[in-house]
Order: C-alpha cells, then sequence, then structure tokens
C-alpha cells in the first residue's frame, strides 16, 4: 500500500492510496490517518481511485479516521471509489456515513 499526502487548502488534506486496504495494510492507513488529525487537519478526503479491494479490516480503518474527525469537528469524504468498494459501501451502509464522491476535486468543492 502506498500512501501519499498533500495540502491542498489550509485545512484540507488529501490523503491517496494505492493497493489493498485489508487487514495488512490497514493499521498503516489508520496510523496516517492519526497523524494528520493530531496535526489539527481536520478535513481530509480519502482518493481511492487506485484501492481495487477493502475488506473489513479496511473499513474499520476508515471509521476509526472518521470517528476521530468527528471529535475534532471535521470530516472525512471519499472520492474515487471502485466497483467492489462501492458494494461494501452499500453492503454495510457506510455510504449513508461517509460523504462519497466521484473525484477528489469533488470532494474538495464541497468541503470549501
Amino acid at each position: 500500500m502506498d500512501i501519499l499526502y498533500q495540502a491542498l487548502e489550509a485545512d484540507i488534506t488529501l490523503v491517496r492510496l494505492n493497493g489493498r486496504l485489508d487487514a495488512t495494510t490497514s493499521p498503516e492507513v489508520r496510523a496516517v490517518l492519526q497523524k494528520l488529525l493530531v496535526k489539527e487537519q481536520p478535513k481530509i478526503i480519502i482518493d481511492l481511485q487506485e484501492v481495487p479491494f477493502i475488506d473489513s479490516s479496511g473499513l474499520a480503518s476508515l471509521v476509526s479516521g472518521l470517528r476521530l474527525a468527528r471529535e475534532k469537528d471535521g470530516v472525512i469524504a471519499l472520492s474515487g471509489i471502485q466497483s467492489q468498494a462501492q458494494t461494501v459501501f452499500r453492503l454495510t451502509m457506510l455510504d449513508r456515513i461517509f460523504p462519497i464522491h466521484p473525484t477528489y476535486n469533488d470532494a474538495k468543492q464541497s468541503l470549501i
């Protein structure tokens, strides 16, 4: 799993994931989200364009990040979700919890 992040605005950070988001990689994703939220980056966009697979551990890392973001009056928005992940989000009803956008630019516009 490759994890890259960059500031888009003073309070908006884009996190790009590349690879499977599963039991092996979810601790690393959770750690990055915690690090960003501790640094007072309350608005995070997670781009999942290059994530072909998400399992329950991966979902748990995203939910953990969302919980921490909300404690800091922030938000985590998702973008570029592929079909397998869309199905997982729909089945778990997490598509009702996370703001989901087709592109990270759409997500950015919703957070400004």
